[in-house]
């Protein structure tokens, strides 16, 4: 099975699980083990039944609490699926799924100045688990809570003790408040004990760009390159060194004019109500790229659903037709990694209202990325500059005045295809109509994979 294709689930375990609950009902983990199962399956309200009844037969456990609110979520009883998590960090503080999921809920009903509260408390009632500490730190950072986040990272520094990964965290947060020359020395001391930190590479080249020192940036992007090829954060700041140095291996690395790919594959024309029904929240995500918008939830791609499965394979297929003809390069970290196959691990769709449109930005864990047009305004599709697709504009946060490398002008049934490194965003536009898309990450597949 091909990732990010279809259902992920089973439907030979949920008969299994039906059977044994045939044989006793009052089997309450396997009851939880079938709602589990069945949402996998794509049947959501099925699935919310079973763990329903798996708690009102006494299965208190947060793990259960936490299902029971992924499920309602899943069937758009938001203020319900909040309670169920909240029950889920009541019972066991350090469950950091359920912390998760609601610091990712609660910005997308407009409540936002709520989601990193359920963290702050549990931190207190639950300080001894380092995980915790970890997720909490993460989604701050995440969510833009720098002074949280630089708080967070000194309680856990004087309760743990010296930690490469706290001090990144710290780094982050002292650059992001403006504080690059104290972020630069914290994250030297940092890498002075543990070298190999790649992070730490970053977060230097990140400072240094800031700071006005390409080249220093450039070296501190090479070894973060050099220690995680895979890691698409120091190849996107490497870009940028190089650009500012006038190195030609930017145009090497990049190639805006044959990696950023626009190609036509059609429409479905029930596509745009399938992707509409799953804009059901108010609000964009606190951790994502859109600003005056809505994300769907989940991996989209693993929907079940006929349209939605329908462009996931005519995806899948037009990716693989067109690496094909790429021409592989060992030494590039797009380039040598095609196998010929790809899979989803993460597929959304993103609904843009008047003024909306993505920061520039990069996806640190893909590969290869992607835009989908589903449906523009027609003052988008004018042509006239508004919510079109610039590349090679880095991250605003770097104070550089750059200009667009690349801009494609987006259409209706157009997919746009390119290395995740490369740093993209959109051009606001004005229209009563919304702009959605479709996107989605892919990886390689190793050549021994079975095709779902």
């Amino acid at each position: 099975m091909i990732q990010g294709l279809g259902p992920s689930g089973s439907p030979q375990l949920v008969e299994e699980l039906r059977g044994k609950l045939a044989r006793d009902p009052s089997d309450r983990i396997a009851r939880h083990n079938l709602a589990v199962e069945l949402r996998k399956c794509g049947h959501s309200v099925e699935a919310l039944a079973e763990i329903e009844r798996a708690w009102n037969d006494g299965l208190h456990k947060a793990e259960t609490a936490t299902m029971f609110g992924h499920l309602l979520a899943d069937v758009g009883q938001f203020d319900a699926a909040v309670t169920a998590y909240r029950e889920a960090v009541r019972i066991k503080p350090e469950l950091v799924e359920a912390h998760a999921a609601l610091a990712s809920l609660l910005p997308q009903l407009g409540l936002g100045d709520q989601a990193m509260r359920s963290l702050q408390d549990a931190l207190l009632r639950a300080p001894e688990h380092g995980i915790l500490w970890v997720e909490a730190m993460a989604l701050a950072k995440g969510h833009g809570a720098h002074e949280q986040l630089l708080e967070w990272a000194e309680l856990a520094e004087a309760r743990f003790g010296s930690d490469t990964m706290i001090t990144a965290f710290a780094a982050n947060a002292l650059s992001a408040l403006g504080r690059d020359q104290e972020a630069l020395a914290r994250m030297d001391a940092g890498l002075a004990v543990q070298h190999d930190y790649t992070s730490g590479h970053v977060i230097r080249a990140h400072c240094l760009l800031k700071l006005g020192d390409p080249a220093a940036a450039a070296a501190a992007a090479e070894e973060a390159t050099r220690l995680n090829p895979r890691d698409q954060s120091g190849w996107s700041l490497l870009s940028v060194a190089w650009r500012l140095l006038g190195d030609e291996r930017e145009h090497w690395l990049c190639d805006y004019d044959n990696l950023v790919m626009p190609i036509e594959i059609g429409l479905d024309e029930d596509m745009r109500g399938v992707l509409e029904a799953r804009h059901d929240v108010a609000a964009h995500p606190a951790d994502q790229s859109l600003r005056g918008g809505t994300q769907t939830r989940g991996n989209l791609f693993e929907a079940k659903d006929p349209v939605i499965y329908g462009l996931a394979l005519a995806v899948r297929d037009t990716i693989e037709n067109r690496i094909a003809r790429l021409r592989p390069d060992p030494t590039h970290p797009f380039l040598s990694r095609i196998t010929g196959r790809v899979c989803f691990p993460t597929s959304w769709s993103v609904r843009l209202a008047s003024q909306g449109f993505h920061v520039s930005h990069i996806h640190p864990a893909g590969w290869l990325s992607s835009a989908y047009y589903v449906s523009l305004p027609d003052e988008v599709q004018a042509g006239a500059g508004q919510g079109q697709l610039a590349f090679g504009v880095p991250d605003a946060a770097l104070g550089l005045d750059l200009a667009p490398r690349r801009v494609v002008q987006p259409q209706e049934g157009q997919l746009v295809l390119f290395p995740s490194y490369l740093w993209h965003g959109t051009t606001p536009f004005e229209s009563e109509s919304p702009r959605i898309t479709v996107a989605f990450d892919a990886l390689p597949v190793d050549n021994t994979a079975t095709l779902h």
